[in-house]
């Protein structure tokens, strides 16, 4: 009988160990169960933070450029593109003054100096006179405080050399800022 005994003594301690050790596997599995759904909640709140940020302070500020604003960004852009593209010996200084209350800048640092050094001796000595029209012009990028303008314009220049004059057609990439709430040109960009 001891034998049998030793074997129900036996018996009931595998009995327990097997009990105690189920226990922490079914919290460890229990726990494993709650895991997944917990992060995949953590991921999706935290990808609708993103969605809101970005609607917020991405999107809206671009939606809330009314087409009135887009239109002012192309006009001012055209007239100071013409402004600066356009220019004859008489005129010379009023011309260069009305080009230069359509810039701003680092921009308006390089006209002054370029058409003082460059353009007014080659105008002067040679009778150049330019006259630019806009073919067409379009906002190619828009925020609340900077805009960037496509124009495409035709500019007729005479000459002292060529009377007749020549057309030339060109394309300008107009940077413009948004200073004391009014558009100005910062940058001017051939492309």
């Amino acid at each position: 009988m001891k034998t049998d005994r030793n074997t129900d003594d036996q018996a009931a301690d595998d009995a327990q160990s097997e009990a105690s050790s189920e226990t922490p596997t079914r919290v460890r599995r229990g726990w494993r169960r709650w895991l997944v759904p917990a992060v995949l909640v953590a991921v999706l709140v935290a990808s609708a933070g993103v969605t809101a940020w970005l609607y917020f302070f991405q999107y809206r500020p671009d939606q809330q450029i009314n087409a009135d604003a887009r239109r002012v960004a192309v006009d001012v852009a055209s007239q100071g593109t013409i402004a600066v593209l356009s220019y004859g010996p008489q005129t010379l200084d009023e011309d260069f003054a009305t080009a230069k209350s359509h810039l701003t800048g680092d921009f308006l640092r390089y006209y002054t100096e370029f058409t003082e050094r460059v353009v007014a001796p080659a105008t002067k000595q040679n009778a150049v006179n330019t006259s630019a029209s806009i073919v067409h012009a379009a906002v190619a990028e828009v925020n609340p405080g900077s805009a960037v303008v496509l124009v495409f314009v035709n500019q007729l220049t005479t000459s002292k050399e060529n009377p007749n004059g020549a057309l030339a057609a060109s394309s300008v990439k107009v940077g413009m800022t948004m200073v004391d709430g009014h558009w100005l040109i910062n940058a001017f960009d051939p492309v």
